[in-house]
């Protein structure tokens, strides 16, 4: 529980996107509200039911520390309300979307929340992501690999902001991250967070099996993968209202590296678009976090 602390999300997002010029290449845009309401863990409701040793302790979790060190101010320590417009542009010259033997999907988006909508402060973010696909034996194996950065280019992000993964379309789980299962499997969810991240997916997709069952077509499919990620840009913490205890347990100046993770899946695919996905993931380093299974459809990109 010392990690942890409660939140509350509404989300209303729109998404658009049109063809620009020629077959492969679109614009984006988008309108999303985003409402946080933020507190500590509620330990009575979590409690509720239980005794002895399976009571949760009280105790000051990490959420509670940042505000008293100054670091999570008291404007938004509640929460807040986020209003924020995109645009971009994508181009996609891939041969199949659902599993992809051939193309790329490159795009590029600027985010923006503006204060005169009632945004608790007003900020912009840049978002680059780029994937491509590699044919290594005809319908049978690929390699695939993604990058993503994403950077602030102005204004202050609230805390509780930071999480979001900004991408041209809303992906599974509300892309959160970085760690968890829309971006670095096995890590533990939203572990590594920043002004600025880097991240990215290297994966070989193998079509082991193929059959026919109850009139329709199957394959059997097997993913290897490395994921891995890493802060480029921390978040600043103003020095005349934070006050930091030096205790190493707390902070570490040079401790920011390179994450990694690896791991393997197993897809089960039917008519070649829908998927059921499993993964399990584990973590290179420890204070990352252990492992992770995940269960849902499709393929990670």
């Amino acid at each position: 529980m010392y990690y942890k602390y409660d939140r509350k999300m509404f989300r209303f997002k729109l998404d658009l996107q049109g063809k620009f010029s020629g077959e492969h290449l679109r614009w984006v845009a988008g309108f999303n509200l985003l409402n946080f309401k933020i507190g500590e863990v509620n330990l009575d409701k979590l409690n509720k039911g239980k005794e002895g040793d399976e009571l949760l302790p009280e105790i000051d979790g990490l959420y509670k520390k940042y505000q008293d060190w100054g670091i999570i101010s008291e404007e938004e320590a509640d929460g807040g309300f986020v209003p924020t417009f995109k645009a971009g542009l994508v181009y996609d010259s891939r041969d199949n979307k659902p599993n992809p033997m051939k193309g790329l999907w490159t795009e590029a988006v600027i985010l923006g929340a503006p204060d005169f909508l009632g945004s608790e402060s007003s900020f912009a973010k840049l978002s680059l992501t780029h994937r491509q696909y590699f044919t290594i034996v005809p319908d049978d194996l690929s390699f695939v690999y993604r990058l993503g950065y994403q950077s602030t280019i102005g204004g202050h992000v609230p805390f509780y902001y930071q999480t979001q993964l900004i991408t041209s379309v809303m992906k599974r789980y509300f892309s959160e991250g970085l760690g968890g299962a829309i971006s670095l499997r096995g890590i533990r969810r939203n572990r590594i967070v920043g002004d600025g991240i880097f991240y990215g997916n290297a994966e070989a997709r193998w079509k082991f099996a193929r059959f026919r069952f109850i009139n329709n077509n199957f394959y059997l499919g097997l993913n290897g993968f490395l994921d891995f990620g890493q802060v480029t840009k921390k978040i600043d913490v103003d020095p005349k209202t934070a006050f930091l205890p030096q205790e190493e347990a707390y902070f570490d100046e040079g401790a920011e590296k390179m994450h990694y993770s690896y791991g393997a899946g197993i897809r089960i695919v039917m008519n070649q678009n829908f998927i059921v996905a499993v993964d399990y993931g584990m973590a290179a380093d420890k204070r990352d976090g252990d492992s992770g299974l995940y269960i849902g459809l499709n393929y990670l990109f």
